[in-house]
């Protein structure tokens, strides 16, 4: 006999984008949805507790006690029909009686599911996203005070993830910069940390473009601070465009601009720096704006000390390159040691 399928709600597509949103799937254990899945079993006495996450095709296990899987396929999940009334909680006292489950694997087999009740992970949005559940391989049913305990850890397991979810935004946003939409100094110097990092125990290369604005200031003196931040979000632009997906852009503050190239050599690196400046001087000339970059390139043959090392050997480059008379790249190479 054909196992019934949970249909899907009406609002899937929705329902699986604010999911998405909470960037928590297939993360490493956290001790707050472990804590609160193990709560789950003690109350209930269950040898199974889980917080399951219904995906597109899967519920994956963010929190697991008596499982040792990560997740299954969405077509076996209890969890997809639990989903079905955000407000009420899924009891099943005897799957091997009930329709909708007797011929599912999870019950034919391992781990043998008889009882399961759900409680669903209602979001802020309305939607269900999963749930905390418990099981056990003998049928029975929980009492009212039970039912009550799994509700309110079942919000306080969203509440984790709400929590979770208003973390990471902060995090976004201090890593962005508010005007350009770059990395911020935050989040470019703690990728170039990162790359040091690789550089030092697998000897990647490593290539770091620091960029002045030549003209800036003028433009900022006689139209204002607006136009100087339109200037600044087309260089943004400009850069996004011309640099490789593998490449790291940033605002370092200003008129300074940074971008770590993945894997290029001297010539590589000339030529992208060469493109960029073009690509600057022709696409501000293009919006009336007399404004050019000046860049320092440096191809690190040799791991620098610290970020700052790497951000002072890049500086200097491109102080070089506005003394040798502004819109061009200067090259350069570092060697540490003797």
């Amino acid at each position: 006999m054909a196992l019934p399928a949970a249909v899907i709600p009406i609002s899937e597509a929705e329902r699986l984008r604010v999911l998405r949103s909470y960037e928590v799937l297939d993360t490493a254990s956290e001790a707050a949805f472990d804590e609160l899945t193990r709560l789950a079993a003690q109350i209930t006495g269950s040898p199974i507790a889980l917080v399951s996450l219904l995906d597109a095709d899967r519920q994956w296990f963010k929190a697991q006690v008596g499982m040792e899987v990560g997740q299954t396929g969405r077509d076996l999940a209890f969890c997809a029909h639990a989903i079905l009334r955000p407000q009420e909680m899924l009891v099943v006292p005897d799957a091997q009686l009930d329709p909708r489950f007797l011929d599912n694997p999870l019950v034919t087999g391992a781990p043998h599911i008889r009882f399961y009740a759900g409680a669903p992970l209602v979001s802020p949005e309305g939607h269900a996203l999963g749930t905390l559940c418990v099981i056990d391989r003998a049928p029975r049913d929980i009492t009212p005070a039970q039912r009550e305990a799994l509700g309110t850890l079942a919000r306080a397991v969203m509440t984790a993830l709400e929590l979770r979810r208003r973390i990471q935004a902060i995090h976004d946003l201090a890593m962005t910069d508010a005007l350009t939409g770059l990395a911020s100094r935050a989040a470019f110097l703690d990728a170039l940390d990162k790359a040091i990092a690789r550089m030092c125990r697998d000897r990647q290369p490593l290539t770091l473009l620091y960029a002045d604005l030549d003209g800036f200031k003028a433009i900022n003196d006689r139209h204002g601070h607006q136009a100087g931040d339109a200037v600044l979000r087309g260089v943004a632009s400009i850069l996004n465009e011309e640099v490789r997906r593998e490449d790291v852009v940033g605002r370092l503050g200003g008129d300074e601009f940074a971008v770590l190239l993945a894997a290029s050599d001297a010539e590589e690196a000339q030529r992208i720096g060469e493109r960029l400046c073009a690509a600057i001087r022709d696409g501000l000339g293009a919006c009336g704006w007399p404004v050019t970059a000046s860049i320092g390139s440096t191809v690190f043959l040799s791991p620098p000390e610290t970020v700052s090392d790497a951000i002072r050997v890049a500086d200097n480059r491109m102080y070089e390159a506005k003394r040798a008379g502004k819109d061009r790249v200067i090259l350069g190479t570092y060697l540490s040691g003797p």
